[in-house]
């Protein structure tokens, strides 16, 4: 009887092994919100801003997210802050001169996270994932990038480029899906 219990409670917990090691996760990279010019070294958010980020909140809020990063500026920061308290994530710091040892940081999370960064960055770090992507550059004057890297077995199977938010500038930032 011992034996079989044993055997019950050890084909249980391969199982759930098994099926963590199958489970999706995400990793949400965007570009922070509209800035204003003041301060001059490290600028808040416009209103449109944090009404971008409010709409970033309310497309992720249900999205399981476990880890939210940002730079240590005001703007990313308050990009992410309303997704933070809403799912009562914390936020972490990450610096942009060491992009490579976080990217493999997050890469072995193996959740769920959203990662706020700026325009010269949020490509950057979909190069070091190794991942194709459409959008090569993104100019100062667009805001509402999503980039969806959704990851299986270690391994990135998807991206997905979208918006969130007011439409981009000038209508750039059309809904592509790659796979």
């Amino acid at each position: 009887m011992k034996n079989t219990q044993l055997s019950v409670i050890f084909l249980l917990c391969a199982a759930l092994i098994m099926v963590g090691c199958q489970q999706k996760n995400y990793i949400y990279i965007i570009r922070h919100a509209e800035k204003s010019t003041e301060p001059k070294a490290d600028p808040y958010l416009t209103k449109e801003g944090r009404q971008r980020a409010i709409s970033l909140k309310k497309k992720l809020e249900k999205k399981h997210i476990q880890y939210i990063f940002s730079t240590r500026f005001n703007r990313t920061r308050e990009t992410a802050t309303p997704l933070g308290s809403e799912t009562g994530v914390s936020i972490y710091p990450y610096n942009n001169d060491t992009l490579s040892k976080f990217i493999k940081k997050v890469f072995g999370l193996r959740k769920s996270v959203l990662i706020v960064g700026h325009s010269n960055s949020v490509i950057t770090m979909l190069d070091s994932f190794h991942v194709d992507h459409m959008i090569k550059q993104i100019p100062e004057e667009r805001y509402g990038d999503l980039f969806i890297l959704t990851r299986k077995k270690g391994k990135i199977i998807k991206v997905k480029e979208t918006t969130y938010g007011r439409p981009p500038v000038k209508g750039i930032g059309t809904k592509v899906e790659m796979k």
